[in-house]
């Protein structure tokens, strides 16, 4: 999901990032609006959601062993989860899952699409709410993404990061990252995604190894695992000829 992380009530922030891009997609109706001028909610309550994948992404199974180190129940972070598939499928093989996201609509909607029955509970940490399966392991953590912390979840075994860090403004990236040190267990490994595109477009936002490498304090730089061209999903976002590098990262 490509889309500003801040607090719902964070207007000031969503508008710096409107101010800072507005590029024109073109909505399933074939009507042209301007993307960044958008409402995010409104975006999923008009299934207007290029990034979202239906299936299962097909890089995820390839290094799924990457994220799970083979373990029989490893806990697994979704950072900015939407209703990414993935979460439902690591479930089913066992493991525990924790998402994490902000817009409500998505949330219902991974639990509403996958037949699964849910319980809410108020998280005044995060001023929002926890959503969870306990028969599936599977929660996922609705409100503010940088509030997020060792006090509600920690130890993780492994992490897929797909359309989180690179769709943070730039200035709140190492405020992402520190997060998801902050939950990992030591040396735990995450696959993350980031686009190879022009400075200055987006989101979402071109990434180097280089500032992986800093943003997760690492002693090396990150292992790149595979590549993909950017997916015919995402043409009325803009990103012709973009290109998508999957790094596997230790903490």
């Amino acid at each position: 999901m490509f889309y500003n992380l801040t607090c719902v009530n964070e207007v000031s922030r969503i508008e710096n990032l409107e101010k800072l891009i507005l590029k024109t997609c073109i909505l399933k109706t074939g009507k042209s609006i301007n993307w960044y001028k958008m409402d995010w909610k409104d975006c999923w309550e008009k299934g207007n959601m290029p990034w979202h994948i239906e299936a299962v992404h097909p890089k995820f199974l390839l290094h799924v062993d990457k994220i799970t180190e083979k373990k029989n129940n490893a806990k697994i972070l979704f950072p900015l989860c939407g209703k990414a598939v993935e979460m439902f499928y690591l479930a089913k093989k066992g493991h525990t899952i924790v998402g994490v996201e902000y817009i409500e609509i998505a949330v219902k909607q991974f639990f509403d699409e996958n037949k699964l029955s849910y319980e809410t509970k108020p998280v005044p940490e995060i001023d929002g709410d926890v959503y969870e399966n306990e028969a599936n392991n599977i929660k996922i953590y609705c409100g503010d993404y940088f509030k997020f912390s060792q006090t509600l979840e920690t130890n993780f075994d492994g992490v897929w990061d797909r359309g989180g860090l690179e769709a943070v403004p730039i200035d709140q990236r190492g405020k992402y990252t520190d997060v998801m040190k902050s939950v990992m267990k030591r040396g735990a490994p995450c696959v993350t995604e980031v686009p190879d595109r022009p400075v200055g477009e987006g989101p979402p936002f071109n990434l180097t190894a280089d500032e992986i490498t800093r943003l997760y304090d690492l002693k090396t730089p990150p292992e790149k695992v595979d590549y993909d061209p950017a997916s015919e999903s995402l043409k009325s976002m803009n990103v012709d000829g973009m290109i998508y590098y999957y790094y596997k990262i230790n903490s």
